[in-house]
């Protein structure tokens, strides 16, 4: 999930030409983008969105790759993202702070089903956890939801695993 955010007029507008970028599925050019937001001054917040919009954009581009590039792509997501997580506080920020770990969670469902490393599931399942807390008193139902139906892969992904033995 990839969020937009008011921030100065030519920050916002580079954010809102790489999110229509990422709904035409033009990944690298989004992927480009963010990395260029990426050199100029950001406010920490702002650093934080724009990592983790980086990371769902890597993530993304990585899923639609195949072999090492792909592992290349989500193996950075993984990273982009994880430096994205000092930017976003859970008390201060907890729709933010979800967002990059609902997107870590997604990295690791899709690492897991690029090598078929079971630790993969594990870890979407640990970057899932507090999310429903930190949004109970939110009205982000639509985050809360897709958090729920990460888990319910990562779960789906487990049992079918334990029944192939």
């Amino acid at each position: 999930m990839v969020e937009p955010r008011s921030a100065d007029e030519g920050v916002l507008a580079t954010l809102s030409r790489a999110k229509a970028l990422i709904e035409s599925h033009d990944f690298d050019s989004a992927v480009q983008v963010y990395f260029q937001l990426l050199k100029t001054e950001l406010s920490g917040p702002l650093r934080g969105e724009v990592l983790t919009n980086l990371g769902a954009a890597l993530c993304l581009l990585g899923r639609s790759e195949t072999g090492p590039l792909a592992q290349a792509r989500l193996d950075q997501a993984h990273h982009l993202l994880v430096s994205a997580l000092p930017f976003r506080s859970r008390i201060q920020a907890p729709a933010a702070w979800a967002t990059t770990r609902a997107n870590l969670a997604m990295v690791h469902l899709a690492r897991y089903q690029a090598g078929g490393d079971r630790d993969e599931l594990l870890s979407g399942h640990l970057a899932l956890d507090g999310i429903e807390q930190a949004l109970s008193h939110t009205g982000e139902t639509a985050l809360r939801d897709w958090a729920t139906a990460i888990r319910d892969q990562l779960i789906d992904l487990r049992e079918r695993r334990r029944e192939r033995r």
